[in-house]
């Protein structure tokens, strides 16, 4: 079944507006509307009828306090993301552009696209984070000295996407939304925090154990390094690959001692398609 997404990077600058791209299989921006409102999203919607909407906006005010869980679960990540209060704590306009993603939800549930913060994804809209997506689908942070969009440009490319037409940093996020979408449907999605909050959906089945900025080898033509996801080694592997060669069974021994003392680590090996340690199970 074709994999259709709609992005859509979420701003309340004036004269900026949101910016809309559609993706699909074929992972070419077939569609790109900039400064757009809420009535280019119903016609979109309406027109093109994606399988699945990513918001680069929360989609809930945080239960209590000044953060919400899924912001907290990527921090210990090292990926880090607007902090979203409780609506008590979210009186300042630096806050409106929650308001504007809060409303957006609403209207996508309206069109037929509620909010999702698990699966099944499809039919659904869900909350995206442009940065998180480069990060886990590059295995690293960006490389020092290198601008976000340049960065975040190399990351589509590197997943097949075609980004001659994405003109400002805005619209790249809203392809990487897309993009996510896409990756989504597919299979690929991880999604911590506090369904009652919401969750930043991220598209791989497991993240890294934390991630740091790559390294970019001009002697091997601007090669991307990145690191290595098993945890017990400190060695740069080129970027696309999550592991060095048998490092995956280093992992999958990390996570079986964790199992063993009583830590959760089943969720991960769940996610990867790992079998729990044998004298674990029935």
């Amino acid at each position: 079944m074709k994999a259709r997404a709609l992005g859509i990077d979420v701003a309340v600058r004036p004269g900026k507006g949101l910016d809309l791209v559609l993706m699909d299989d074929h992972r070419v921006p077939f569609a790109i509307v900039p400064r757009a409102g809420r009535d280019d999203v119903e016609r979109i919607v309406r027109e093109w009828q994606p399988e699945i909407v990513g918001v680069d906006a929360p989609p809930r005010w945080a239960t209590s306090g000044r953060s919400r869980r899924t912001e907290n679960e990527l921090a210990a990540l090292n990926v880090h993301a607007f902090r979203t209060p409780s609506e008590d704590h979210a009186t300042g306009r630096q806050f409106d552009w929650i308001r504007e993603g809060i409303a957006l939800f609403e209207l996508l549930a309206a069109l037929g696209y509620p909010l999702a913060t698990s699966g099944p994804y499809r039919g659904s809209a869900i909350e995206v984070f442009p940065h998180a997506s480069a990060a886990v689908l590059a295995g690293c942070l960006s490389p020092s000295g290198l601008h976000k969009k340049a960065w975040r440009e190399r990351v589509l490319r590197m997943q097949g996407v075609r980004t001659e037409e994405l003109r400002t940093l805005d619209q790249v996020d809203a392809a990487l939304a897309a993009l996510t979408g896409v990756l989504v449907l597919a299979g690929r999605h991880f999604a911590p925090g506090d369904p009652r909050e919401g969750t930043i959906v991220l598209p791989a089945s497991a993240p890294a154990p934390k991630y740091r900025p790559g390294t970019i080898d001009a002697a091997a033509g601007d090669r991307l390094f990145t690191w290595c996801a098993c945890g017990t080694c400190d060695r740069q592997i080129p970027a696309g690959r999550e592991f060095a060669p048998g490092h995956d069974a280093k992992r999958k021994s990390v996570l079986w001692q964790a199992v063993r003392a009583g830590h959760d680590a089943t969720r991960e090996l769940m996610r990867r398609g790992w079998e729990a340690p044998p004298e674990t199970t029935d």
